[in-house]
């Protein structure tokens, strides 16, 4: 009699293991796109730094150097690059996943030897394929005062300029 009473509690039923999986599967599935969303964001934060970064190193190399240093945005390749001594650690790439804009013909920015400069340019940084998920910073004439923000597709603009 013992034996028959001990055999029983051996593991779990097809039905239990069953419905644990279901469980398990409902919650991954709830948990991926929020998860996808939190990566995005890091990348277009990060991405946000590494063009303001960009950006103040120019500005400071140029008074630094006493030379205009200018900047110039490649939309097409989502890179940054410089004058000769304008960046010193040389180009900047921004991730696949981030694209990036700006307002204007020409993808340049150029300050002078005071840090000045004498454009206002609108950079925009979005994530690819999500245009209600993006970034914009502006550079504005004529002291080269960087503002960032965020961007409004529908005006087509940046909106709530901070310093």
């Amino acid at each position: 009699m013992l034996h028959s009473n001990a055999n029983k509690d051996l593991g779990f039923t097809l039905i239990e293991s069953l419905v644990v999986l279901a469980i398990v599967g409902i919650a991954l599935a709830m948990a991926i796109p929020s998860s996808i969303a939190a990566i995005n964001r890091a990348k277009l934060a990060q991405s946000t730094d590494l063009v303001v970064a960009s950006l103040q190193e120019a500005q400071i190399e140029a008074i630094r150097r006493n030379k205009n240093c200018t900047l110039t945005l490649d939309k097409v390749n989502r890179k940054i690059s410089g004058q000769q001594g304008c960046l010193l650690s040389g180009d900047r790439i921004l991730p696949d996943s981030i694209d990036l804009d700006y307002t204007g013909a020409s993808g340049e920015i150029q300050y002078g030897i005071r840090g000045n400069t004498t454009t206002n340019k609108s950079i925009i940084l979005k994530v690819s394929g999500n245009s209600n998920n993006a970034r914009c910073l502006t550079v504005s004439a004529p002291l080269g005062i960087i503002r960032l923000g965020s961007y409004n597709n529908v005006t087509n603009s940046c909106d709530k300029l901070n310093n």
